[in-house]
């Protein structure tokens, strides 16, 4: 009898106690209207990942971090991911990359609308001043070309060094881009803004998932998963319109 209830009582502390899984840590950096630390209206990736992920039972913890570290701790297994970043070659191989992209849009030089900037190839850019942020894939492009860039830690200089005309032009998401003027300066000052017609690059963004973490491959594939779900219900879209409106 005695056993009995010890069996019993065991069975009731182990059912009032609530097994889940692991959260997904997730390590990214300061890029609105797509992720952001202080900014709940920039935060549209935060929104996806974490629905894509919770239509597989699981959760995420964010921790904000400057872009380079935010690379460098998921690649040694500190953090299970980061995003949002394009895949290539290099880094298929050194993460789990998912299939289906987090967003797409178009990367653009932006510049004042009274610079006469133009450009074709890249060579032609040897022509200008050119900005560049450390941490982003642009750096080492540049440095491959030839064009001696001016890198700085925060995107957000850039923009300010294209206002105070200490550099020509500046590579980054349209989005992103239109999004940090409107954010960094006065109506007046924003309306000088422009981008070039020409798109430097389409970008389809991902998350990248460490090889050195325990969970990082079932966690690429159960963001698919869960990325699938959330399209075909019809919620995706309706994340991205709230966040971003209708885009052009």
């Amino acid at each position: 009898m005695k056993i009995m209830f010890l069996r019993s009582l065991v069975l009731l502390l182990l059912s009032s106690i609530s097994f889940s899984a692991p959260a997904v840590k997730m390590a990214i950096g300061e890029w609105a209207p797509y992720v952001s630390k202080t900014d709940p209206q920039s935060q549209l990736l935060e929104t996806v990942v974490t629905a894509a992920f919770k239509l597989e039972g699981l959760t995420v913890e964010y921790e904000y971090l400057p872009w380079k570290r935010s690379f460098t701790n998921t690649s040694e297994g500190k953090a299970d991911g980061t995003f949002p970043w394009n895949k290539d070659e290099e880094r298929a191989v050194e993460f789990y990359i998912h299939e289906i992209p987090l967003l797409t849009d178009e990367g653009v030089y932006f510049h004042l609308k009274g610079n006469s900037f133009d450009w074709n190839t890249l060579s032609d850019l040897k022509n200008y001043k050119v900005g560049a942020t450390i941490g982003f894939r642009q750096v080492e492009i540049y440095e491959k070309a030839g064009i001696a860039a001016e890198a700085v830690a925060d995107e957000d200089i850039n923009f300010k060094k294209i206002e105070a005309g200490r550099i020509d032009v500046y590579d980054t998401s349209k989005v992103v881009g239109y999004s940090t003027i409107k954010r960094l300066f006065d109506a007046d000052a924003a309306a000088k803004f422009t981008h070039h017609r020409k798109p430097v690059s389409t970008n389809p963004y991902f998350i990248l998932f460490s090889r050195n973490s325990e969970n990082g491959q079932e966690y690429s594939m159960k963001f698919d998963s869960g990325m699938k779900k959330l399209m075909d219900s019809g919620e995706y879209d309706k994340i991205i319109k709230s966040f971003l409106g209708e885009i052009n």
